[in-house]
C-alpha cells in the first residue's frame, strides 16, 4: 500500500481546551459579630446572671426593634385588586370562621351606631371611634394594628354596599 502523505499537520491539543486560568484568591468569611452561642457555667442559676457581663455586645444588643409595633396598612385600597388594592381577608391570613365573626360583629356595631344610608366619609367622627373601640373591646386582637384600619376596611366595605343597595 502507498504511504499516506498528509499535507496537514495535526495538533495533539486543542488550544481553548487548555488556555491557563488564574482566580484570585478568596476571601475567608468572617463570622458575625454576634453568634447565637452563648456557654453558661454549670454553677450559676441562668435567672441570676447578668446580660451585660454574659455577653460583651449587651451596648449593641440595646438597639431599638427595627419592627413597628403595630402592623400597617398595606398600600392601596381595599377590593381594588385591580388598581393595586388588596383583598382584606387574603391579607390578614385569619381563618374563614374568625374573619365572618368579626365582619358580622363590625357589620352589627355599624346597624347599631352609624346610619347605613351615609358613606363612610360622611359618618360622624365619634361615631365611628366609638365602633373602632367596640370592635377592639371584644376582638383584642384588633388592637395589632395601627390606626384600627381593619375595622375601618371592614367598614367601608359594609357601608359602601349599604348605600348603593338604598339608592
Amino acid at each position: 500500500m502507498p504511504k499516506a502523505s498528509s499535507k496537514w499537520k495535526y495538533c495533539r491539543h486543542f488550544n481553548q481546551l487548555t488556555i491557563h486560568c488564574e482566580f484570585p484568591p478568596e476571601r475567608t468569611c468572617t463570622p458575625p459579630p454576634l453568634t447565637q452561642h452563648r456557654v453558661f457555667p454549670r454553677d450559676a442559676d441562668s435567672s441570676a446572671l447578668d446580660p451585660s457581663q454574659t455577653n460583651p455586645f449587651a451596648a449593641q444588643s440595646l438597639v431599638p426593634n427595627p419592627l413597628p409595633s403595630k402592623i400597617p396598612k398595606p398600600r392601596g385600597e381595599v377590593t381594588r385588586i385591580s388598581r393595586g388594592g388588596y383583598n382584606l381577608q387574603m391579607t390578614l391570613g385569619w381563618p374563614v370562621a374568625d374573619y365572618e365573626e368579626t365582619r358580622s360583629f363590625v357589620v352589627h356595631l355599624a346597624h347599631e351606631h352609624l346610619n347605613v344610608n351615609k358613606s363612610w366619609k360622611r359618618q360622624n367622627q365619634s361615631y365611628l371611634q366609638v365602633v373602632y373601640s367596640e370592635a377592639v373591646k371584644r376582638y383584642p386582637i384588633l388592637d395589632r394594628y395601627h390606626d384600627n384600619w381593619v375595622v375601618g376596611d371592614m367598614l367601608r366595605m359594609f357601608l359602601k354596599n349599604s348605600c348603593t343597595r338604598d339608592s
